[in-house]
C-alpha cells in the first residue's frame, strides 16, 4: 500500500520532494500503530505556505532559547542540522546544536506548531505530529528510531525509545520511555522509567512506574553527545561535499568516534527511491533495501549483510558508538522495523513489522513476528547477554528483555 501511494505522489509531486518536502505525512490510527496514508494534497499545501510565511519565534520548546522555523529545502539552521530526506509540514520550530535524521516526519497542522528545543534529536523514520493539540519537545532530548509523538508535550533530558508511541500525552523532565511502549492521555512523572513495551492508558498506572537509574542516566547523555557531534559533523559534510552526499548513499561524516570516511559497499544490491546508505555498510549480493530504508553505519560500525537480504520500507539499521552489525545470509526485516546494534544475526533471521531487535545474539532458522520487542540488557563489558536459539519463533507482539522472559513465551 505505501509503495502504490508514494508512485502515485511521485508522478504528482516529485520535483517539491526532491526540494525536501518529501511524500506525504503517514497517518497513524488512533493508538499510533500503522494505517499510513497520504495527506490530502490541499492540506499539504496550506501546510507548506504557513511554514514559508513564518520567521523566528522566540522560545525554546521549554520557553528557553530562541527557535528557527524549519523550511523545505534548507538543512543548515545555525548549529543544527536537518537531512534533506526529512518530510516537513506546517510550523516546525528548531533550536540550536539539534539533528534531525532522513525519513522523519515533522508536521503540524494548520494552526498548530511543532518545536523541538536545543540539542535535541530525532533519528531515522521519527513520526513527531500536531494535529489536534500543538507539540513541543524539550531541550536534550532523545526521540530513537522510529518513536511517534502526536499531540503531546515532552520534556527536557527525556529519552523516546525505538518504536515508542505517545500519543495526547506530558512526558515530564528526565523520563526514559523504552522501546515498543505506548502511552496514551497520560502524565509520566519526571524521571520515571517506562519498561520495553509497556501500554500505559491510566494515571495510576503511570503514578506507579520506578525511576530511572544512574546507568540510564548515563546512556542517554552519550547518545545525547554522539547526536550533537552529528550536527556539526554532518553541517560540515554538506558544506564540503554537497546536498548528493545526505540523500542516498555516502560516506559517514567525520566524527571522535568514526573519524575516516567510507564508501557503502552494495555491489548488486536493488536499493529503492529515498533509502539512506551510509559508511562502512557491506551488502551482500541479491539484496534488496526498499523505500526510505536507513542502513548508517556513521556511530556503530561496520554494518555487514549478507547474502539475499530483503530490507522493506522504513526499517532502520543503526548501531551504538563502538558496536557494530553482523548479519548472515537470507534475513528479510518487514516494514518500519528497527535493527540495532551492538548484535549478531545468524543465518536465515525473519523480523515481521514494526519489531525492535536490540543488543542480542540471533542463531540461525528464527522468526521474530510482527510488533515485538528483543532488546537484551546492557553490559558493562559489551557482550550479548540474551542469546535467541537456533529455530526460536517469537510471536507477534512479544516482548524479550531476558532469557527467563524467552522461555515463559516458548512453553
Amino acid at each position: 500500500m505505501i509503495r502504490r501511494m508514494l508512485l502515485i505522489f511521485l508522478v504528482a509531486g516529485a520535483t517539491a520532494m526532491l526540494a525536501g518536502c518529501g511524500k506525504g505525512a503517514q497517518q497513524q490510527s488512533e493508538t499510533g500503530g500503522k494505517g499510513d496514508s497520504l495527506e490530502h494534497t490541499a492540506e499539504q499545501s496550506q501546510d507548506g505556505q504557513q511554514g514559508r510565511a513564518g520567521g523566528e519565534t522566540p522560545g525554546g520548546a521549554e520557553d528557553g532559547g530562541q527557535l528557527t522555523i524549519i523550511r523545505p529545502g534548507e538543512s543548515v539552521y545555525g548549529t543544527s542540522f536537518v537531512n534533506p530526506l526529512v518530510e516537513l509540514y506546517g510550523n516546525v520550530y528548531l533550536g540550536q546544536r539539534s539533528f534531525v535524521a532522513g525519513n522523519t516526519v515533522l508536521r503540524a497542522a494548520p494552526e498548530r506548531t511543532l518545536k523541538i528545543g536545543n540539542e535535541t534529536n530525532a533519528q531515522d523514520n521519527v513520526i513527531a505530529r500536531s494535529l489536534d493539540e500543538s507539540s513541543s519537545i524539550g531541550d536534550e532530548t532523545t526521540l530513537a528510531h522510529h518513536a511517534i509523538i502526536r499531540d503531546s508535550t515532552i520534556g527536557a533530558f527525556a529519552f523516546v525509545g525505538f518504536d515508542a508511541k505517545i500519543i495526547n500525552s506530558t512526558v515530564e523532565n528526565g523520563a526514559l520511555i523504552s522501546a515498543g511502549t505506548l502511552l496514551e492521555n497520560v502524565r509520566i512523572p519526571e524521571d520515571t522509567l517506562v519498561p520495553p513495551g509497556m501500554k500505559v492508558t491510566t494515571q495510576e498506572q503511570a503514578e506507579a512506574l520506578a525511576k530511572v537509574t544512574g546507568a540510564e542516566e548515563e546512556f542517554k547523555r552519550e547518545v545525547l553527545d554522539v547526536n550533537a557531534e552529528f550536527a556539526e559533523s554532518y553541517i560540515e559534510l554538506y558544506e564540503q561535499e554537497g546536498y548528493e552526499v545526505l540523500i542516498g548513499l555516502g560516506p559517514n561524516s567525520e566524527t571522535s568516534f568514526n573519524p575516516n570516511l567510507v564508501e557503502p559497499r552494495i555491489g548488486d544490491a536493488e536499493v529503492e527511491e529515498f533509502a539512506r546508505i551510509v559508511g562502512d555498510v557491506s551488502l551482500g549480493p541479491g539484496s534488496e533495501v526498499g523505500l526510505r530504508a536507513a542502513i548508517r553505519a556513521d556511530e556503530g560500525s561496520p554494518i555487514i549483510i549478507g547474502r539475499n537480504a530483503n530490507i522493506e520500507e522504513r526499517v532502520t539499521f543503526h548501531a551504538l558508538r563502538g558496536t557494530r552489525i553482523d548479519a548472515g545470509n537470507n534475513l528479510t526485516v518487514g516494514d518500519d522495523s528497527t535493527v540495532h546494534g551492538p548484535i549478531e544475526i545468524g543465518d536465515n533471521l525473519t523480523v515481521g513489522e514494526d519489531s525492535v531487535v536490540f543488543r542480542v545474539r540471533v542463531g540461525d532458522n528464527v522468526t521474530i513476528g510482527d510488533d515485538a520487542v528483543v532488546q537484551g540488557p546492557a553490559s558493562e563489558q559489551g557482550e550479548l547477554e540474551l542469546v535467541i536459539p537456533d529455530g526460536t519463533v517469537i510471536p507477534n507482539g512479544a516482548v524479550v528483555t531476558s532469557g527467563e522472559k524467552l522461555v515463559a513465551i516458548s512453553t
